[in-house]
């Protein structure tokens, strides 16, 4: 990482706006269609894709990627009634199965998995890799992935931090479902090789922390300890929670420095797939913001943001925007979207058009960035088209949690600039290898 004059504290506070859904209890909501990619990635359909007419369970395999197997499910019962192309919550559009839900909710689940005692790290891994369970935080990367060790772990830690503003998802589910995260934690035990697992959870949440507690005690023989972290912003950010936790860093990846950081809803996904045989299709999403009655839904994945927005109430106001996931990490929309498996809220909010000043050089986005990065300067090279400057700012190490558009006292969304710049930066060093 280059030099830098300024260094960051890593955390800010900031208004959670969780009151409008902290209190409220999950509530279920089944759409009459869902719409779920027909191709992967590299828009290669997806091997072993089902027909038009074919009827599907909840849970059915419908297909898997081309490059790794990896599979994809349909999150409810009924029929595979047209290939559609559809806006996706990633922002582009895709062919896509449009299914229509016959609200039966009848499953198609996996065999009951062997215990861990029974179980080789070969199966263990292989079935995480067969659930189909990416990350839950919003990152999407594929759960067995990370357990692909050259090297045993010290410690797991479970990411129940929740920093976003808004979202409620992860608490709600987590504090109705404790179990089963005591069902796979001895699976991921043998795994990964760790001694050590930590529930990282912010202070200002005792329900969550007192059902952890309590879970914990009913099963004295696992290494479980409840983290209690300071409330600020990005302490979700798993380098953050890694640097309170472990008191290492890293360059890359959290293993580096002896951890595995997975969200609490996967952990929760990944209990129900070993012990009742469940994928993880049914997602805990947040709707809050601008809508007249704001909820955490328990919905199938693929369901259209709109059909989520009328069953909270509706928008407040006739012109809105939606932003998929938190207002900090997430991406605003115009239109209807389906949402991907990863996803976990959706915040409306009124459709201002604002216009920023210019900016200041006053380096409150420097001082604030988690990476220790320098957003003003990254910006100004995007501006010249400095690629050279970009690289040697280190504008690919951003990850996009949006303090620096926060805190700009110009209101210039320095984020998105970053971002773009992150992405030439990735594109000029693929080319040159």
């Amino acid at each position: 990482m280059g030099f830098h004059l300024f260094k960051s504290d890593r955390c800010l506070k900031i208004d959670g706006h969780k009151e409008e859904t902290i209190n409220k209890p999950l509530v279920t909501f089944e759409p009459d269609f869902v719409y779920i990619r027909a191709v992967d990635r590299g828009l290669n359909p997806l091997v072993g894709l089902p027909s038009v007419g074919d009827k599907v369970k909840r849970g059915t395999l419908l297909g898997k990627y081309e490059r790794d197997s990896f599979p994809v499910y349909s999150p409810v019962s009924g029929e595979i009634v047209a290939h559609e192309n559809v806006f996706l919550a990633d922002g582009h559009s895709y062919d896509c199965l449009k299914i229509k839900n016959d609200k039966e909710g009848t499953w198609e689940t996996q065999t009951k998995f062997k215990s861990a005692e029974e179980a080789t790290k070969d199966e263990i891994l292989a079935h995480i890799k067969d659930s189909g369970i990416i990350g839950f935080g919003g990152a999407g990367f594929p759960t067995y992935r990370k357990y692909q060790l050259k090297a045993d772990a010290d410690c797991l830690i479970i990411n129940a931090v929740e920093c976003e503003p808004y979202l409620t998802s992860d608490y709600l589910l987590g504090i109705s479902n404790m179990e089963k995260v005591f069902k796979i934690i001895p699976y991921l035990l043998k795994l990964s090789g760790a001694k050590k697992v930590y529930f990282a959870v912010k202070k200002d949440r005792p329900l969550l922390i007192e059902e952890a507690e309590a879970t914990a005690a009913s099963h004295p023989d696992i290494p479980f300890e409840v983290q209690a972290l300071p409330d600020r912003y990005p302490m979700g950010y798993e380098r953050n929670i890694v640097r309170e936790i472990v008191h290492k860093e890293y360059d890359m990846l959290p293993i580096e420095a002896g951890a595995i950081v997975n969200n609490l809803s996967t952990y929760i996904g990944l209990g129900e797939y070993f012990s009742e045989g469940k994928v993880p299709v049914i997602k805990s999403i947040t709707v809050s913001g601008e809508v007249n009655d704001p909820k955490t839904v328990l919905t199938p994945y693929g369901v259209l943001s709109d059909d989520l927005i009328s069953f909270c109430g509706g928008a407040k106001n006739e012109k809105y925007k939606v932003i998929c996931g938190g207002p900090m990490c997430g991406n605003a929309m115009d239109s209807s979207f389906a949402l991907l498996l990863q996803g976990n809220g959706l915040v409306v909010m009124d459709n201002i058009q604002t216009l920023g000043d210019p900016c200041w050089h006053c380096g409150e986005c420097c001082s604030q960035c988690p990476m220790d990065l320098q957003p003003v300067q990254i910006q100004m090279a995007l501006v010249s088209n400095d690629i050279e400057r970009m690289i040697a700012l280190d504008a690919d190490k951003c990850v996009g949690c949006g303090l620096c558009s926060y805190v700009c006292p110009s209101r210039i969304d320095v984020t998105q600039n970053v971002l773009k710049a992150k992405a030439l930066v990735i594109k000029a060093k693929k080319e040159r290898k």
